[in-house]
C-alpha cells in the first residue's frame, strides 16, 4: 500500500512537470513575436509612394496572422523586434525580401520574392508573410491566384528558321540499268546556325535500259550538322525513312536509313540552296531483285 501511494505521487508529479514545460517549449520554439514593429528599408530606384503601400500590404497581412503591428516606420531602436520590408531594383524587375530581425540587424529569418514589377506586391505580400511566419519554403505558397514572375519565368530558347523547301534530283541504283531517273522531293525544316531537323517526301521511278519499271518512295525524318555559320557550308546528316520500292514486278516497303553529305549555300540570305548527294539503305530486300541502294544527287530550293 505504501509503494502503491508512492507511485502515485510520483506519476502526479511527473505529469505536473510536463504540462508545466509544454508552454514554455512552445513559447521557446514560436518563431512569431506577439507585437514587432513594421520597418521599411532602404529603397533605391523605387519610388517613395510604392514602397510605403507596399510595406503596408505587408503590414496588414502580418495583422490578419495574428501580430501586432502599426503602420510602417523607417526608424527603431536597436533592441526591437522588427519585420523589414527590403525592396530593391534590378532593371525592370523589383526584388522583394521580407526578413524579421531580433533585435534590428539579427535576422532571425527572412524570405523573398523576385516580382516583374512593384503591382505585383499585391500578391506577394501574403505569400512572404505566409512563408516567414509558418516557416514554409517561398514556392509552397503559390496557387493559381498569386502567382509572380519568379513562378513562371520565360525560358530562353535559340532562335532558327522555318523552311520549306522543293528539289529535284537523278537517281542511280547499283547492280540495275536504273542511271540518271527523274525524280522530286518537297519538305519541311527547323534550322538553327549549326544543324536542322526536318522531314522530306521523295519519288523516284521509270524504266531502265532493258525497260524494266523501278519506282521508289521514301518519307523521311532526320537532320543534318553544318560545318560552320558561313554563307556557304558543307554538312552531314542522316535519319530514319519509310520507304517503298518496286523493280520489275516485284515490290515491298519497309524501314530503312538515309545519309547525305551535300553543301548549302546562301546561308545569310532568307532563301537556301542545296546541293546534295544522298544514299538510302532499306532495311529489306526484294524477294526476286538485286538489293536496291537508290543514290540520288540533287538541287533544292528552301524557303
Amino acid at each position: 500500500m505504501f509503494d502503491l501511494t508512492i507511485l502515485r505521487v510520483n506519476l502526479f508529479a511527473l505529469v505536473f512537470l510536463v504540462l508545466s514545460a509544454v508552454p514554455a517549449f512552445a513559447q521557446a520554439n514560436d518563431p512569431v513575436p506577439a507585437s514587432a514593429i513594421c520597418l521599411i528599408a532602404d529603397h533605391p530606384g523605387i519610388h517613395e509612394s510604392d514602397a510605403q503601400t507596399a510595406a503596408m500590404l505587408v503590414c496588414y497581412e502580418l495583422r490578419k496572422q495574428g501580430i501586432s503591428v502599426g503602420d510602417p516606420v523607417y526608424q527603431v531602436q536597436n533592441t526591437a523586434n522588427v519585420y523589414r520590408v527590403v525592396l530593391r531594383r534590378l532593371g525592370e524587375k523589383v526584388l522583394v525580401r521580407l526578413s524579421w530581425e531580433t533585435p534590428v540587424g539579427t535576422v532571425a529569418s527572412d524570405r523573398q520574392l523576385l516580382l516583374g514589377n512593384i503591382e505585383e506586391m499585391i500578391s506577394a505580400a501574403p505569400r512572404l508573410v505566409e512563408a516567414l511566419i509558418h516557416q514554409k519554403p517561398i514556392d509552397t505558397t503559390v496557387n493559381m491566384e498569386n502567382v509572380v514572375e519568379q513562378d513562371a519565368p520565360v525560358h530562353r530558347k535559340i532562335t532558327g528558321e522555318s523552311l520549306w523547301n522543293i528539289g529535284i534530283f537523278g537517281t542511280f541504283v547499283p547492280d540495275t540499268g536504273i542511271k540518271a531517273k527523274p525524280g522530286w522531293e518537297i519538305g519541311w525544316s527547323y534550322e538553327v546556325p549549326d544543324y536542322d531537323v526536318g522531314t522530306e517526301l521523295r519519288f523516284t521511278g521509270g524504266g531502265d535500259e532493258w525497260g524494266e519499271d523501278f519506282g521508289f518512295i521514301s518519307w523521311s525524318i532526320g537532320g543534318r550538322y553544318f560545318f560552320n555559320n558561313q554563307n556557304f557550308s558543307p554538312y552531314l546528316g542522316g535519319g530514319l525513312a519509310i520507304s517503298g520500292a518496286s523493280y520489275t514486278s516485284d515490290d515491298r516497303s519497309g524501314l530503312g536509313a538515309y545519309a547525305v553529305f551535300g553543301i548549302e549555300a546562301l546561308r545569310l540570305t532568307r532563301s537556301r540552296l542545296r546541293l546534295e548527294l544522298r544514299v538510302d539503305a532499306p532495311f529489306f530486300k526484294l524477294n526476286s531483285s538485286p538489293y536496291l541502294m537508290p543514290i540520288t544527287l540533287g538541287i533544292s530550293y528552301h524557303r
